[in-house]
């Protein structure tokens, strides 16, 4: 029973927290939560981090982190947008995403080969890439073709990124790169000597991370109508909130879940949203963002500890 309930504890905790949030600020705002205006600004804010997240779920579950992402959504955006101008939307496209997955790829091979923790790796990319962007850019803006930006449309924004959330979370949740990432997560030392390639599969996490970096990239650049030097800044900080939020273990393994993600998105935007309509100062809004991840990471720790401590009691 003992277990059960602490299992039961980390599942719903996402759930209840977004539920409590969603109450608060519906009270606090006076229902300027659920105009349609700010509907649709809240699905524009969660598509991104829910995709974002998709692709570095896989990284977390390994127990790693990719710091990365913002500084490669930029870098993807960046060439693809330049190629848009002379290959159109397919080059644009087709562009962002192969240099999402190149990169991501890279930072696997150097964690997977070298043994350079993957902190380190992405976090010395991150600096890399966006000084190759604002070398690119030259510090300036860059405007796309016109065809590229009518692309900003919901109508094809919100069923792309279903689709992809799909095909992610059936990926994540059963097939071998998933599976397989999850036990890296557990323990990376006896999943090698189960014959799991455990090299080969840290650089499927990072090439999958890029990828969704890539669209994401894509997404950003559409939005904004081009391609400016400081696209994606924190973008990576955003995501591992929203993951973390959402109650996936910092350490990764079995507990990382991909519906987490999706709560812990919305969670993070409904968060971030209500406390903008409240009129909270930037200061205190950061304040309560990391004083609630803070309390969800010591919940989630709390209850995996109670677990194996019952586990080894048994």
């Amino acid at each position: 029973m003992k277990k059960n309930k602490w299992e039961y504890f980390q599942n719903l905790f996402p759930f209840i927290g977004l539920i409590v949030i969603v109450l608060v600020f519906t009270i606090t705002s006076g229902d300027r939560l659920w105009t349609k205006n700010n509907l649709l600004s809240i699905v524009n804010m969660v598509i991104p981090l829910c995709l974002g997240a998709s692709g570095m779920v896989f990284v977390a579950s390994q127990g790693s982190t990719d710091m990365s992402m913002g500084s490669l959504l930029a870098l993807c955006g960046t060439l693809g947008g330049l190629a848009s101008l002379k290959l159109g939307i397919p080059g644009f496209i087709l562009v962002s995403l192969l240099t999402g997955i190149l990169f991501g790829a890279f930072n696997g091979v150097i964690v997977a080969y070298f043994k350079v923790p993957s902190l380190m790796v992405t976090l010395a990319m991150l600096i890399a890439l966006r000084a190759v962007v604002s070398y690119i850019t030259n510090g300036q803006a860059v405007f796309l073709d016109p065809d590229v930006i009518a692309l900003d449309s919901l109508y094809i924004m919100l069923p792309a990124a279903v689709v992809l959330l799909i095909l992610m979370w059936y990926v994540f949740s059963y097939t071998k790169i998933g599976f397989f990432s999850r036990c890296i997560g557990e323990n990376q030392e006896v999943s090698r000597f189960s014959g799991i390639a455990v090299k080969k599969y840290k650089i499927f996490a990072f090439a999958l991370s890029g990828l969704m970096a890539g669209v994401t990239g894509i997404l950003a650049v559409v939005k904004i109508g081009g391609v400016s030097p400081t696209i994606g800044n924190f973008f990576e900080l955003q995501i591992m909130t929203a993951m973390f939020v959402g109650g996936i273990p910092v350490t990764g393994g079995a507990g990382s879940k991909f519906y987490k993600i999706i709560t812990g998105s919305f969670m993070l935007v409904f968060l971030q949203n209500g406390l903008t309509l409240c009129m909270v100062s930037a200061e205190i809004s950061e304040l309560i963002q990391g004083s609630i991840l803070l309390i969800v990471v010591f919940m989630s720790i709390l209850a995996g500890r109670r677990l194996h401590k019952i586990e080894l009691n048994k």
